[in-house]
C-alpha cells in the first residue's frame, strides 16, 4: 500500500514530466474519475494530491475527484492545480478552499519540478505555499455560497448564459414565472459584484440598474464552472457531510 505519495488528477499525458522528475515513484497518476476510483479501491493512500479542474469528462471535473477523496482519503492534503486564467477556474479556487478545506493552490504555469518538491515539503510540514496575493483572494472563499444560494440556481446560471442575461426568456427557457426569479437576479447580482472585487479586482460599480449585463458577463467569464456536469451534486452541503 502506498502511504506517502503524491497523486496528481489530471487528463493531460504532457502535465506528468515534471511531476514523474519531481516524485519518481511517489506518483500516481489518475487521469479519470473511474481511474481514481479504482485506485481508491485498491487502497491507495496519498499524503498529497493536487487536482485539476477539467478531466474532458462530459460527467466529472476536478470537483468529483475532491468530493470522493474529502469521502475516501480524509487525511490526503490537497491542492487546487489549474491554469487560474481560463474560465471559471477562479469559481473552481474558492470551491476547494471552502467547500474540500485545499492546503494550496498551484497555477500549472509554475509546475516545475523544483516548486512541486516545495510545495510538497511545505504543506507536509505545516506551511502554505500558496502565492500571497491568492491567500488574500481566498480569504473570500465563502462568497461562492452566496452564488450558489440554492440547487436551483445552478440550472438558472446555465441559462442565462445561453440568455445572455435576458430574465424573461431565461424564466421561458426553465418553464418558471419571471416574477419567480426576482429574488435570484437581486441576489446573485450583489454576490456578483462581490465576488468580482475580492478575485478579479474590479471595482464595484455602485448602485446599478444594469443586473442584466452584470450577470450575463458573470455567467460567460465562469461559463465551465456554473455549467459543470457535477456541481448540482458537489454544492449540496449534505454530500459533503462526512459520513
Amino acid at each position: 500500500m502506498n502511504t506517502g505519495g503524491v497523486l496528481l488528477v489530471d487528463d493531460v499525458p504532457g502535465e506528468r514530466a515534471n511531476f514523474e522528475h519531481a516524485f519518481g515513484r511517489d506518483l500516481t497518476v489518475a487521469p479519470s474519475i473511474d481511474q481514481l476510483n479504482e485506485q481508491l479501491r485498491r487502497g491507495l493512500t496519498w499524503e498529497l494530491a493536487f487536482v485539476d479542474f477539467n478531466l474532458s469528462s462530459q460527467t466529472s471535473t476536478g470537483l468529483t475527484a475532491l468530493l470522493r477523496l474529502h469521502h475516501e482519503r480524509p487525511a490526503t492534503q490537497t491542492v487546487t492545480y489549474s491554469q487560474f486564467t481560463e474560465s471559471g477556474r477562479t469559481l473552481y479556487a474558492a470551491a476547494a478552499h471552502h467547500w474540500f478545506k485545499a492546503s494550496a493552490l498551484m497555477d500549472k504555469t509554475k509546475n516545475d519540478p523544483g516548486t512541486l518538491v516545495h510545495y510538497r515539503a511545505s504543506i507536509c510540514s505545516g506551511s502554505n505555499p500558496t502565492p500571497v496575493p491568492w491567500q488574500r483572494r481566498l480569504q473570500w472563499a465563502p462568497l461562492i455560497d452566496n452564488l450558489l444560494a440554492d440547487a436551483s440556481w445552478v440550472r438558472i446560471w446555465r441559462a442565462i448564459r445561453d440568455a445572455a442575461g435576458d430574465m424573461a426568456l431565461v424564466a421561458e427557457m426553465l418553464h418558471v414565472d419571471s416574477s419567480s426569479l426576482r429574488g435570484f437576479k437581486d441576489r446573485a447580482t450583489t454576490a456578483a459584484i462581490e465576488f468580482n472585487a475580492k478575485f478579479h479586482d474590479i471595482p464595484h460599480p455602485g448602485r446599478t440598474r444594469n443586473k442584466k449585463g452584470i450577470l450575463a458577463a458573470f455567467a460567460a467569464e465562469h461559463r465551465h464552472f456554473l455549467t459543470a456536469p457535477d456541481l448540482s451534486t458537489v454544492m449540496s452541503p449534505g454530500t459533503r457531510r462526512r459520513r
